[in-house]
Order: C-alpha cells, then sequence, then structure tokens
C-alpha cells in the first residue's frame, strides 16, 4: 500500500479539509455555533462572568452503546491509512487516525473493522460486483463503502446504495461534510455519495500549478504571485509568461523529454480544468432543480480551442501524451531538475517535490479574464466518495458511525496538522501558503465530469477533444444524442 509514502502526503493535506468545509457549509442566515460568544446579561457589572460552553458536536446524536458491535467499512486498500491502522506508530498522521477511530470506538461501544478491497480505476468491475453480489445476498456485510469518485456511480442505476438525504443520523449539513458535494450532487432530493472530514484524498487531488521560482527570477517574468493577488492572474498572463522559453538543450534538432519548457502537462484532465478554472460548467439547473446538460455553447468551444492550441500547437509546452505514455513522471522530471517553469498538476506533488533543489511555488489555475470574480478549480476524480448499501440492516448505525468517524475527524486530526504541516512543509514561503487559501476557496465540481464515466463521457468532452486530437464540434456532433441518451438513463436513478 506504499504507506509511508501517503501517510507524508495524507500529513500534508488533511488539514486543509476543515476549513474548506467549514467555510461552504453555512447556508445563508445560518449562523454557525460559537462558543466564543458570551450569554448576554442584563446588566455585565453586577453580575458574576458567565462560563463559556463550548459546543459539543455529538450533542444532536444518540448515545446509544451497541456492545462491541463490529462497524464493517469496505476500503480501498490504496487510501486505508485515512481511515483506519492498527496500532500507534508515532507518526502523528497514523496516530491521529488511530485516536479518531479509538475515540468513536469508545464513544459507541463499537469495533471499526476495515475490510480492505482494490479499488482503483482498473479494479471498478470487479469492485462493483463485489458490493452487487452483497447486496443481492441481503448479507448486510458492510456498513460504508468507500469508493473511487470516478465510478462509484456504476452502483447508482442498480439501486446498490441509500439516500443519505434520508439516512438517520447523518448531519449532512454541518461543517464537518462537503456542501460543495452535498449541494452539487443532489438531484430530486436524493444523494448517494459524498465525502468529508472522514478523508483527506479530496484535497489531495486539487489541481495547482507550480512555478520554478529560481526560473522565473532568470527569466524575469516578474512574480506570479503578485499577479493572482491583485487580480490579473489570467490566462494571458500566463501565456505571455512561458512564451519563449523552450530549448533544445541537447541539440538533437527535436524537442523530447530531455529539453527545457516554458509548462509541462501530463495528461488531458490537467487542460480540461480550464472551463473549471474559467468558472463555465457542462450543466445547468433548471427550475426545479433537476440537471441538464449544457455541453456546446461559444464559451466551451473557446475553451476547448485554447486547450487544444495550449497541447498541440504551444512549442513552449511539453504535453507527455506527445509519445512517451500518460504518465506524470516525465513531467514531473522535467519540472525537477529546473527544465520546465510551470508545472500543471495536483497538489500531493508539493510533497513529492519536497527534495527539488530549485524552490517552487504554488499557484491557482489563471481566470480567464479579470473580470473573473475569483480563481477556480477542481479536484480530480480519484478521491474517496462514500456510500452506505442499501441492504444494511440498520441504516441509524450505520448514519450514527459514520458521523462520528467525520466529526472526530475534523476535531482529532484535521487542527493538528493545518498550520505545523500544510502550511508549514508542503509550501516552501509565505507566499504560497496564501496561495493555498485562495485554491481551497475556489474548489469547484460539475454534476457532469463527477459521472462522466456512467454517461458516455460526456462530462470529459474537452478531455476527449485533447487526447483524441480532434475538435469539439465534430466530437460533439458524433456524440450528441449518446449524451443526451445516457445521461438522462443516469439521472433516472433520481427520480425512482
Amino acid at each position: 500500500m506504499k504507506q509511508t509514502f501517503f501517510l507524508r502526503i495524507a500529513a500534508g493535506l488533511l488539514a486543509l479539509l476543515m476549513l474548506v468545509l467549514a467555510s461552504c457549509s453555512e447556508k445563508p442566515g445560518e449562523a454557525r455555533p460559537d462558543a466564543s460568544t458570551p450569554a448576554s446579561t442584563p446588566d455585565a457589572a453586577e453580575t458574576e462572568p458567565t462560563v463559556e460552553e463550548e459546543y459539543d458536536p455529538f450533542s444532536e446524536l444518540p448515545s446509544d452503546q451497541y456492545g462491541g458491535r463490529s462497524f464493517h467499512l469496505l476500503a480501498r486498500e490504496a487510501y486505508l491509512y485515512e481511515l483506519w491502522t492498527e496500532e500507534m506508530t508515532g507518526d502523528v498522521f497514523n496516530d491521529a487516525v488511530f485516536d479518531r477511530n479509538s475515540l468513536v470506538e469508545a464513544r459507541y461501544d463499537v469495533k471499526i473493522e476495515p475490510i480492505p478491497i482494490a479499488g482503483e480505476w482498473g479494479d471498478r468491475d470487479q469492485f462493483l460486483a463485489t458490493v452487487r453480489a452483497s447486496v443481492q445476498a441481503n448479507d448486510g456485510a458492510y456498513d460504508l463503502i468507500d469508493g473511487y469518485a470516478a465510478t462509484i456511480g456504476n452502483g447508482f442505476s442498480s439501486g446498490l446504495y441509500l439516500n443519505l438525504r434520508e439516512v438517520p443520523n447523518l448531519q449532512l449539513e454541518k461543517s464537518w461534510w462537503s456542501a460543495l458535494l452535498r449541494d452539487e450532487l443532489t438531484v430530486n432530493g436524493r444523494l448517494f455519495a459524498i465525502t468529508g472530514d472522514i478523508a483527506v484524498n479530496m484535497w489531495e487531488q486539487m489541481q495547482v500549478l507550480f512555478f520554478n521560482k529560481k526560473l522565473a527570477q532568470d527569466y524575469a517574468i516578474g512574480s506570479p504571485y503578485d499577479a493572482v493577488l491583485d487580480g490579473s492572474w489570467t490566462f494571458d498572463k500566463y501565456l505571455s509568461m512561458i512564451a519563449g522559453h523552450s530549448v533544445d538543450l541537447d541539440g538533437d534538432g527535436k524537442m523530447t523529454v530531455d529539453d527545457s519548457y516554458g509548462a509541462v502537462y501530463y495528461d488531458a484532465l490537467t487542460f480540461d480544468n480550464l472551463h473549471n478554472a474559467f468558472g463555465v460548467r457542462y450543466t445547468k439547473r433548471d427550475a426545479d432543480g433537476g440537471v441538464e446538460l449544457d455541453l456546446y455553447n461559444d464559451q466551451i468551444v473557446s475553451i476547448s480551442e485554447l486547450a487544444s492550441a495550449l497541447a498541440f500547437e504551444n512549442q513552449d509546452v511539453w504535453y507527455t501524451n506527445q509519445g512517451v505514455g500518460d504518465s506524470r513522471e516525465p513531467a514531473r522530471r522535467i519540472f525537477s531538475e529546473s527544465r520546465g517553469l510551470f508545472f500543471a498538476s495536483v497538489l500531493e506533488d508539493a510533497i513529492i517535490m519536497r527534495d527539488m533543489d530549485a524552490d517552487f511555488g504554488i499557484l491557482p489555475y489563471p481566470k480567464w479574464t479579470e473580470s473573473q470574480e475569483a480563481y477556480y478549480t477542481t479536484s480530480r476524480d480519484g478521491r474517496s466518495m462514500f456510500a452506505i448499501p442499501i441492504d444494511v440492516p440498520d441504516a441509524a448505525f450505520c448514519g450514527l458511525i459514520t458521523e462520528a468517524m467525520c466529526i472526530e475527524g475534523s476535531r482529532t486530526v484535521i487542527p493538528v496538522y493545518y498550520d505545523k504541516v500544510l502550511k508549514g512543509k508542503t509550501a516552501r514561503d509565505e507566499e504560497s501558503a496564501s496561495m493555498l487559501d485562495i485554491i481551497r476557496a475556489g474548489l469547484v465540481l460539475d454534476f457532469a465530469a463527477e459521472y462522466a464515466v456512467q454517461s458516455e463521457r460526456c462530462g470529459f468532452i474537452i478531455r476527449d477533444v485533447i487526447e483524441q486530437k480532434t475538435n469539439i464540434a465534430s466530437l460533439y456532433k458524433s456524440k450528441e444524442k449518446v449524451y443526451k441518451k445516457s445521461f438522462e438513463k443516469f439521472l433516472a436513478a433520481y427520480y425512482e
């Protein structure tokens, strides 16, 4: 499981979750409990100071005891580290997870028991078959399922999962759950999968731009940090900064992985993220809150053309798919060896590249224009999403322990890491630390992209333009009917 590697990444990123979810979870006009606000008194001068009462997040939950009952968690092997550990080891993240689970177990007299399963992209059919077989047998084998975000929706049309909006004891409006996902993925009052403070890899997979600070100084491009802060960090400014920095270092007359570039990219999703960065969605909501596809309009056509030009026509860009396979390593190597000014990747690479000799900074993706209100990005679809199978014998029990794990995740683990690890180690300078605040505040998701696998890749339309080296007009014309039909078929699960 490469646990040590994942623990280093998770320790750096887990704390990011609390502040993001806290900032986006409150409803307009709904105040969060505030332990710092003292009770009002008619005359403060004549009364004793009141004792401030700390808000207890468990106060609205039952205090049932379950006599050592097992809570069975079907968990992806690669991400088991963020959900369960057998013992304390002295590693701060491992021990925080152990403490979180121990507190939950003691509070309700339960035993959290993981059931590891291969759950990555190539395992999607077997993962679904495992869950389906359990549900069809009605054996109640799993209380909670940790699935791959892109493929967990494969079980929706089969009716494998409960509507989380109706599971007793789940408090999805609370700050420890992702309001962003809750609202975006709810249709007709139904929600089948979500994530929150129970997991961390939503933040590991956030798409960002890294830049080499030494090269930026050598090329005299100015400070990207200043551009972000004054609102001028746009796509055009980014293009101007990468221009003219491709160099045939080995003199072989060809631009290869051994040469130098203004920017490096490793797969089509890093280009597809432009539509998120520019605040343009693949879907829209109708008057009743239903989801409709909105894949082909002037904005999306323009973004697709910009992405294609960046990938294939810009001589200062290295794109890994140009002959060496779909791998992050060649692009990361170019950047780590100071042969790339910018590197479009995910936040977890900040930990992987900590031994890089030259200093690097972390930036949000640029705006489309200066008039855009904020900087946006998304989280790639390899993150964990949690669902409760429909055959559980006691949904209230499943909801309670899941909720408790999420609450304790926000209290026991997250606060330890925010300042000490995330901003202290992942970011190499104070400016990058402030950029992380901006990046997390602009996290967005899109229903069609989230469930593209289940709807003929409709939410991968720009990604497929890049991968197939085609144009969006041709692709959309050839796929329009199948996009709409498959998307409507997928949505049927929300109305049955």
